[in-house]
């Protein structure tokens, strides 16, 4: 089980996948294309393999956690897995790959560096670990220049720096210094905001009951911070949607809950 994928073929095939970003396409079409299948043979032979969207493992981890549909699952990592699983518990036959719906329809928002500029405001770079790390030096943050969502190494495709930068934003959160805290605190209660009104948005095409948020980014504290700022944004914002119910695990599962829930979807005979 693992959570690896972005664009996915009914064949298993990686149709698209930001892991390989230097890889050209036609080296990508040779050898990462089929690069489930050949993994699949290598380690364990001749065996069932069945790939699906990360988002998606996300809908199913939650599913299996809480036992109740019409559930989204968002896992706010190095990017934003989401998907839905309907009242039944399964999954509606698309991929819903929500990071990439627009959430942000100011004209200076964020560019989107996967398409070069082309877009701008889009979901993972709200609900995945870019809606806390660009939000760092507002925050009281302490960061390396590189770090800073101004620099250029920042605007890549590339999520290393970020994750680096998130660790410095969860270290803050437990500052002895009460006046640093509280401005890092609003980092969270900003990317609480965030949710909040993107969950506003994604009712309006899902029909939405409980919501599970796992990932990195609602790690620790400032994780729960967030959680109940989003509650507020719909009771206050969206009164027609404040009977969602949100749900989460500890860090650990936090952390890794889709790579459990990808290693439990078959069932063993």
């Amino acid at each position: 089980g693992g959570s690896a994928t972005g664009t996915i073929s009914a064949d298993n095939e990686a149709t698209w996948c930001d892991i390989f970003p230097n890889v050209p396409p036609d080296v990508y079409k040779e050898k990462v294309v089929d690069i489930f299948k050949r993994m699949a043979k290598d380690l364990c032979g001749d065996v069932p393999l069945k790939v699906i969207n990360d988002g998606e493992v996300t809908a199913l981890a939650a599913f299996q956690k809480i036992k109740k549909g019409n559930i989204m699952g968002i896992s706010m990592g190095s990017s934003e897995g989401a998907g839905y699983a309907n009242k039944d518990g399964n999954l509606l036959g698309w991929i819903n790959e929500l990071c990439y719906v627009r959430l942000d329809l100011n004209p200076k928002a964020p560019i989107d560096p996967w398409t070069k500029g082309a877009h701008t405001g889009l979901s993972h770079l709200y609900l995945g670990q870019r809606g806390a790390t660009k939000l760092a030096v507002k925050g009281g943050v302490e960061v390396p220049d590189t770090y800073k969502f101004s620099h250029p190494d920042m605007r890549t495709i590339k999520h290393e720096h970020h994750a680096q930068c998130l660790k410095l934003i969860q270290k803050a959160m437990t500052d002895t210094d009460a006046e640093k805290k509280a401005q890092c605190t609003k980092i969270y209660e900003t990317c609480g905001v965030y949710l909040g009104y993107a969950l506003g948005q994604y009712c309006e095409f899902y029909d939405i009951d409980h919501v599970m948020i796992l990932g990195r980014v609602s790690k620790g504290e400032g994780g729960d911070i967030m959680l109940e700022t989003a509650k507020k944004v719909l009771q206050e914002e969206f009164p027609e949607y404040s009977k969602i119910e949100f749900h989460t695990a500890d860090d650990h599962f936090k952390g890794v809950g889709q790579c459990i829930a990808a290693a439990a979807l078959p069932e063993i005979k």
